[in-house]
């Protein structure tokens, strides 16, 4: 198994602190609902940073019980949490990008689309959607 890096350690640690008992972190990753591939595509990783720095994003975690967003700006929490259950989750599909993925979970009245950037995000995304896949 990979070492956790320091980033994917301060995600784990936020979403586990929001944890209720019983209730176990089956896999977590950070993404926003804008994009920064066209930024990394002309400015590269700099620009790319720089760009994502103040943009709205989350702190996603999947449990056994349900789907935890916590909003971020930047690496700062924000204090918004939003919690789906499991039962109103259809199921989660991943799409893979030239420099980015996104995440489209399927609610009953809905989808949300979240997008992921850079690693180790985008494969921690994909890991979620293997463990809640839409039915075919």
């Amino acid at each position: 198994m990979a070492r956790e890096s320091n980033a994917e350690r301060e995600v784990r640690e936020s979403l586990t602190t929001r944890l209720e008992p019983g209730e176990t972190l089956r896999e977590f990753t950070r993404g926003g609902t804008q994009s920064t591939s066209a930024v990394w595509f002309f400015f590269g990783a700099i620009g790319a940073a720089i760009a994502r720095r103040n943009q709205m994003g989350y702190f996603i975690g999947l449990t056994n019980k349900r789907l935890i967003l916590l909003e971020v700006k930047g690496k700062t929490l924000t204090g918004n949490v939003q919690a789906i259950p499991v039962t109103d989750i259809k199921g989660l599909h991943y799409s893979k990008g030239l420099y980015s993925g996104s995440l489209n979970i399927h609610l009953a009245a809905d989808i949300m689309k979240l997008n992921f950037d850079s690693r180790p995000w985008f494969p921690r995304a994909q890991q979620m959607a293997k463990l809640m896949p839409l039915p075919r």
